[in-house]
């Protein structure tokens, strides 16, 4: 029987994870791509939250379809004037904040602003 833990490739997931992750090119590229994936989760439940399509968020900020699909792919970091756009757009604000790492609830000092 084969082991479940080995690739058909013969490397198991965690080992090259763990070889991805001592490569100090591949962890800052992971770090910058990082920011645009949790923004681009935050604009996808936001589009589904006003259940438009790409398109018919890119009709309300005149710009292309394209255009949102790559912001929501993670393929693009977005400026902060076009994640306010995209927000205006579904009649809403940007709201910064900033916060300690490994902050609680109970224990977290944050600094919020809206834009």
């Amino acid at each position: 029987m084969q082991n479940a833990h080995v690739s058909p490739v013969g490397t198991s997931l965690t080992e090259t994870r763990q070889q991805a992750l001592a490569d100090e090119e591949y962890r800052k590229l992971r770090a910058r791509l990082s920011v645009a994936e949790a923004v681009a989760r935050v604009l996808i439940q936001f589009r589904m939250k006003l259940n438009l399509t790409q398109e018919q968020l890119a009709q309300l900020m005149n710009t292309s379809a394209s255009t949102i699909s790559s912001l929501e792919g993670g393929r693009r970091v977005s400026s902060l004037a076009t994640l306010a756009r995209v927000l205006e757009a579904g009649g809403m604000r940007l709201v910064l904040g900033f916060e300690h790492p490994g902050a609680t609830a109970e224990t977290a000092e944050r600094i919020v602003v809206s834009v």
